[in-house]
């Protein structure tokens, strides 16, 4: 009995050696294979790092405002019994808008002409009696002063009823009034805006450290968010004369020419003012700069000792953004083969393949 129980435990113990030979042999050569194997190429694309001529910008912020932009209001009080105009719409220097109820003043002007003519007929009479020495030259001189208080009176009377005719002193468009017929209005109370938008200011400062770089005809291009794929631009044509103490930025105005009507005062603009001089940094897409806080990197195209195209990291200094394009101040040459897509995939010495080259 135990004869037979040894000779079944010796057969097992030979069959899980077996086993155990064939799976160790298996998993050496699993090793073997692992040891030898090499990642298949990560699909890149790629362009060519080049110079391009750009010049230096100062980046701002500012408001657009119009050239010529008032509240239009009343310069007397009265009620308003005509309105010659619509809201929104465009006017001519001088064209009537509003006018205010001048009955009394009608009336007047009347009495004081009456008054005036009657003056003028004492002067004229006491002006020959005078040259005759028939009269006293203190009455001459009270009929002279009688004369021209009265046609004073008359000019008084003509230009508050001139101030009832309210009229636009520039050409310019309407916005939406704020009055109705037949209201009451005090001196002073703003009735309509009325803007010039023909042409507008752009109004924004810079760091004081500009300065020198500043001059009157500098270039200015802007972009709004009502039109943000449209580029403006403008010409400086002054510079605050005094840098603010608290910010210790210059105010400068640019002006902005406005033919379509696109723009509009009040308007906020990010602005770009253009230096005089340009540069011709190297240029790569911005896709291709992996950003960290150890320092910026792009990945360029190159060959190991074995003829393999690899990917190697390289350390760059980003400079200026324009667009998808961003300049790099140092660590790239020209004609470099930078991988703009497929970055996130790479270590330094990545084997690669080029699935196309992009040209910037």
């Amino acid at each position: 009995m135990f004869k037979r129980f040894a000779l079944v435990v010796g057969g097992l113990l030979v069959i899980l050696a077996i086993i155990g030979g064939i799976k160790f042999k298996q998993i050496q050569e699993g090793m073997a294979r692992f040891a030898a194997y090499t990642p298949p190429p990560e699909t890149i694309s790629v362009v060519e790092a080049r110079t391009e001529s750009w010049r230096p910008q100062v980046a701002s912020v500012g408001t657009l405002n119009a050239i010529e932009g008032i509240e239009l209001a009343a310069e007397v009080s009265g009620i308003v019994d005509g309105i010659l105009f619509k809201s929104g719409q465009q006017v001519e220097a001088g064209q009537l808008l509003i006018t205010l109820n001048d009955d009394v003043e009608q009336a007047n002007l009347l009495s004081y002409q009456a008054q005036a003519e009657l003056a003028a007929i004492k002067f004229k009479r006491n002006e020959g009696l005078f040259r005759k020495n028939n009269i006293s030259e203190t009455d001459f001189d009270q009929s002279s002063a009688d004369l021209k208080v009265a046609n004073a009176n008359v000019e008084q009377t003509r230009a508050t009823i001139a101030k009832k005719n309210i009229r636009a002193p520039f050409t310019g468009v309407l916005g939406i009034r704020k009055f109705s017929m037949g209201e009451y209005i005090k001196n002073g109370d703003a009735l309509v805006t009325l803007q010039d938008i023909r042409s507008l200011y752009a109004d924004f400062s810079v760091p004081e450290q500009y300065l020198p770089s500043l001059y009157t005809g500098q270039e200015v291009v802007f972009h709004v968010s009502s039109a943000p794929e449209k580029e403006f631009r403008g010409q400086v044509i002054a510079v605050e004369a005094k840098v603010d103490e608290n910010t210790r930025n210059i105010a400068i105005r640019a002006k902005v020419p406005n033919q379509t009507g696109e723009l509009h005062p009040g308007m906020y603009a990010d602005i770009r003012l253009l230096m005089r001089d340009t540069l011709t940094p190297i240029v790569v897409p911005s896709t291709a700069v992996a950003y960290s806080p150890f320092g910026d990197a792009v990945f360029v195209v190159e060959k190991d000792d074995k003829g393999q195209q690899v990917a190697r990291r390289i350390y760059v200094q980003v400079g200026e953004q324009r667009g998808d394009l961003v300049s790099i101040l140092s660590g790239l040459e020209p004609g470099m083969q930078v991988v703009n897509a497929g970055t996130s995939k790479l270590e330094n010495g990545t084997p690669v393949t080029i699935s196309n080259a992009v040209e910037l």
